[in-house]
């Protein structure tokens, strides 16, 4: 059975965030469309109510789309991430019982790959769980005021239908404003961090996404150890990390309270607890994307790069710098669709411009930093 890599699982992730990416492009696209039907531009500051009356009565109609909607996005979804966790996942698992075995000479036992078998599904029935609660039946209500896209829809009526009585806006470019407006900020959830910054669809979709899967495979190599009484690992290694990571990243680590030394290989395991594990913002927290895998001392080898801990946090930052770049690129493509939908012309060659400046700053940011690479799957947008 060919072996399933990093990249494998990476794309896998990918390609169910671009479910809800695209959920939430599709929701603005019937924004766009039921909005249009009433033609703002046949109103004025003293019938604009008249409009606004007309559109709210269109609510039905605009949350049945939703329905239908993330009704289809639901189904893809659940497949996908039933052949990441148990598909891919499943053979994850009996590599790294292959690995174990390999090192400790011991042979694995039905009942543990089994039960690592049910951290997967409980990971999987996590993932969806959240999503569920959080997404999909948030969005599937027929109460207009429970539904995020419906509020969402409303205040875009709303503020619109007040830019023009207050005389600061003409019905078409008010409308327009707005849902560029809430185009940027996205479908809100209504969910707040302790930050309190507000979640909309997509991002909330993504961390869910991102942070489960990655907490379920690295509880699969955790499991593997700790089924061979394992407690050392080795530690991956990148050449732009966090500086929770820098410091031990491709070291030999080690899940005991203290660090020590190997009596039989000579070999140095630095604590992971002394590197904020098990808190969010320290190592293997929240948004850290390195892995540890077992090692046992004087059986295994290092072979992770090393790279200087200063110089990994700098370049850490300049990620974080193309990082932006990629959310603007994208925020921009998703105003472009929506430029493109409402026939406004101007939208759309300002937003053109917008994404070309955007993309030549990528392109030089990657030109004078040779340890990156451009990634157009993080640039891309789902339209209509």
């Amino acid at each position: 059975m060919p072996k399933v890599t990093q990249h494998q699982l990476d794309t896998k992730t990918a390609s169910i965030i671009d479910v809800y990416q695209h959920l939430e492009s599709q929701i603005f696209a019937d924004f766009v469309k039921r909005l249009k039907t009433h033609g703002i531009e046949d109103y004025d500051q003293t019938t604009v109510l008249q409009w606004q009356m007309e559109v709210m009565n269109d609510l039905h109609l605009v949350n049945d789309s939703v329905i239908d909607d993330v009704a289809k996005a639901t189904g893809i979804a659940r497949q996908q991430l039933i052949d990441l966790f148990q598909t891919a996942g499943y053979q994850v698992v009996d590599q790294e019982y292959g690995r174990a075995s390999k090192a400790t000479k011991k042979r694995a036992k039905p009942e543990q790959i089994n039960m690592t078998h049910q951290v997967l599904d409980g990971y999987l029935a996590q993932t969806f769980q959240q999503l569920d609660n959080n997404v999909n039946q948030t969005l599937l209500t027929t109460n207009y005021n429970e539904s995020p896209a419906m509020r969402t829809y409303q205040q875009i009526v709303k503020e619109t239908t007040a830019d023009v009585l207050a005389g600061l806006k003409t019905p078409d470019k008010a409308l327009k404003d707005t849902i560029y407006k809430w185009r940027d900020k996205g479908i809100n959830l209504n969910l707040i961090d302790k930050g309190g910054h507000a979640w909309s669809l997509e991002t909330y979709a993504r961390m869910v996404i991102n942070t489960t899967t990655n907490r379920a495979f690295q509880a699969v190599r955790d499991q593997a150890a700790s089924d061979n009484g394992i407690d050392t690992f080795v530690m991956s290694s990148h050449e732009a990390s966090r500086p929770a990571c820098a410091p031990i990243q491709g070291h030999l680590v080690t899940t005991r309270r203290q660090s020590f030394t190997a009596p039989e290989s000579g070999e140095f395991f630095e604590s992971l607890y002394n590197h904020g594990y098990g808190e969010p913002g320290g190592t293997f927290g929240i948004n850290c994307h390195h892995m540890k895998w077992l090692y046992v001392p004087g059986v295994n080898t290092n072979n992770q790069p090393q790279y200087d801990p200063k110089e990994a946090v700098a370049k850490g930052d300049v990620v974080q710098k193309q990082r932006e770049l990629e959310r603007r690129i994208r925020g921009y493509k998703n105003r472009l669709a929506v430029a493109q939908q409402m026939g406004d012309d101007e939208g759309a060659q300002s937003n053109q411009l917008l994404i070309r400046k955007n993309q030549a700053a990528m392109r030089k940011l990657v030109k004078d930093h040779d340890f990156l690479h451009r990634d157009y799957e993080r640039e891309q947008v789902f339209t209509n």
